[in-house]
C-alpha cells in the first residue's frame, strides 16, 4: 500500500479551480481491486501525513473538508483505517502546527444521514464505496446526494468530451474490464490531456479511442 503514490504525480495536485455546477469535482470509476480507494485516500490526506511523519511543518489535504464520511460495508478496509488514524492525529492536539478541526466517520449504508443533518458551517464530503449492488432502498437514498440517477449524471459528464455516448461507454467499459480505474477530473478543461486519465497520470483520449474502435468494425 503506497499512501503517498498520488503525491508523486502532478495530476493529483490542485492546479485548477472548480467552477462547474456539478456537486462534485471528480468522478472515479473502476471495479473492485483497481486501487480506487488508494487515490481517494490520497486526495483526503494530501501530503499532510508525510509532513507529519517527517516532522516537517506545512502540508495540505487536496480535499480539505471538515468532516469525511465513508459509507460502505467494509469498515476494516486498511486504507480507510489509515485515513481514520491520521484524521485522529491531525485533530488531537490544538497546539500542534498541523492541527485541523476535522472528523472521520465510517457508516453502514443503512445509516446514510439525511442531508439536512449536515451543518452548513462545516464542509462535508461523503464517499459511497462499492454500493452499486446495494438494495434499491439504499440506492434511492444515495440519489439524494448526486441530484439524480448515476447513469444520467455519468452520461452528462461524458457528453462534455464527446457526443458519441454509446461508443464512449463501450471504451470506458473495456478499460474497466481490464481492471483499470478512470478519473474524470472536472477541475481541468475538456482539452487538458489529463481531464480524463487512467489511474494517476496516464491520459485517456476518449475521442481518439472511439475513432480507433470504429475503424476496427
Amino acid at each position: 500500500m503506497d499512501m503517498d503514490e498520488a503525491n508523486k504525480h502532478k495530476s493529483s495536485r490542485n492546479v485548477g479551480h472548480p467552477a462547474m455546477t456539478w456537486p462534485f469535482s471528480k468522478l472515479i470509476i473502476g471495479k473492485s481491486g483497481s486501487s480506487k480507494t488508494n487515490i481517494l485516500a490520497n486526495f483526503f490526506l494530501g501530503n499532510k501525513a508525510k509532513c507529519i511523519y517527517e516532522g516537517k511543518e506545512g502540508g495540505s489535504r487536496y480535499i480539505s473538508c471538515d468532516d469525511l464520511i465513508v459509507c460502505g460495508y467494509h469498515p476494516d478496509e486498511p486504507k480507510w483505517a489509515f485515513v481514520r488514524y491520521m484524521y485522529g492525529v491531525i485533530s488531537k492536539d490544538l497546539k500542534a502546527p498541523y492541527y485541523e478541526n476535522i472528523r472521520f466517520r465510517y457508516i453502514s449504508p443503512e445509516k446514510i444521514p439525511n442531508v439536512k443533518a449536515f451543518s452548513p458551517e462545516r464542509s462535508t464530503a461523503i464517499v459511497f464505496e462499492d454500493l452499486c449492488l446495494a438494495p434499491e432502498h439504499i440506492q434511492n437514498r444515495i440519489v439524494i446526494f448526486n441530484s439524480g440517477s448515476s447513469y444520467e449524471d455519468i452520461s452528462k459528464i461524458i457528453r462534455r468530451y464527446t457526443d458519441d455516448i454509446k461508443n464512449a461507454s463501450m471504451v470506458i467499459n473495456s478499460y474497466l474490464r481490464k481492471g483499470e480505474f478512470i478519473v474524470f477530473d472536472l477541475t481541468r478543461s475538456e482539452d487538458d490531456p489529463l481531464a480524463i486519465r487512467l489511474r494517476f497520470d496516464t491520459p485517456l483520449d476518449l475521442q481518439k479511442e472511439i475513432e480507433l474502435r470504429q475503424k476496427k468494425k
